[in-house]
């Protein structure tokens, strides 16, 4: 005999096809590329970004990120060593052309997320990703 199942989980399995249904047709028609699944390793391994889960490790410490700051710092890591333009930024992670400022928010909310020593820095030139010096 079948296990009845509640309203709540129905949909809650319902919403999740839905979901995967209306990306697959999205992808389909617009010719877009799935976000990439795996892993992002940088620093010899002192920063590791699962795609899949959002889990970021900072020096064996996980934070837990959301959507967007997962967006960001995975652009961050891609554009490599150094610091970077914010129309730069913008590009890669975004696609659009935003204005500056507006990336100001979510770097220093990333720069929270991921703790002290900050692995963010800023200088009049733009962002960039640095490791803090071990103790």
């Amino acid at each position: 005999m079948e296990k009845e199942n509640t309203a709540g989980s129905w949909a809650a399995d319902d919403r999740a096809a839905d979901d995967r249904a209306a990306e697959e047709w999205v992808r389909k028609h617009f010719g877009l590329v799935p976000e990439p699944q795996g892993s992002l390793t940088a620093f010899d391994g002192r920063l590791v970004v699962d795609l899949d889960t959002r889990l970021v490790t900072v020096d064996g410490r996980e934070v837990q990120l959301t959507r967007a700051d997962v967006k960001l710092l995975r652009g961050l890591i891609e554009l490599g060593e150094g610091v970077h333009e914010p129309y730069s930024i913008m590009w890669k992670v975004y696609n659009a052309p935003f204005h500056p400022h507006e990336l100001k928010f979510p770097m220093t909310v990333l720069k929270v997320k991921l703790g002290e020593p900050t692995w963010i820095v800023r200088t009049e030139e733009g962002y960039g990703l640095r490791p803090p010096e071990l103790p």
